[in-house]
């Protein structure tokens, strides 16, 4: 067994990551593309200004289509009650 896990690279930190895995250092953790207007975090990930506004917007509109979805639902509860 300490073979068949030694060769496969189970385990180990000595296993190679290939290209594919590993982002560019110029560009965004959410497009993975190259920032256009790039801000980091204390933690140090990389976003462009442009793509985390977008994704806040879309959350937030999200958010909004489901608490009126919840609301309706509510609703839809209370007169099958009565």
């Amino acid at each position: 067994k300490k073979k068949d896990a030694s060769a496969s690279g189970y385990g180990t930190q000595s296993e190679r990551v290939g290209k594919d895995s590993v982002k560019n250092f110029d560009c965004c953790s959410l497009t993975l593309q190259p920032c256009r207007n790039p801000v980091v975090t204390k933690e140090g990930y990389l976003f462009d200004k442009e793509a985390i506004l977008e994704y806040v917007i879309t959350k937030k509109n999200e958010y909004k289509r489901k608490l009126k979805q919840y609301e309706k639902q509510l609703k839809k509860d209370e007169n099958e009650k009565k």
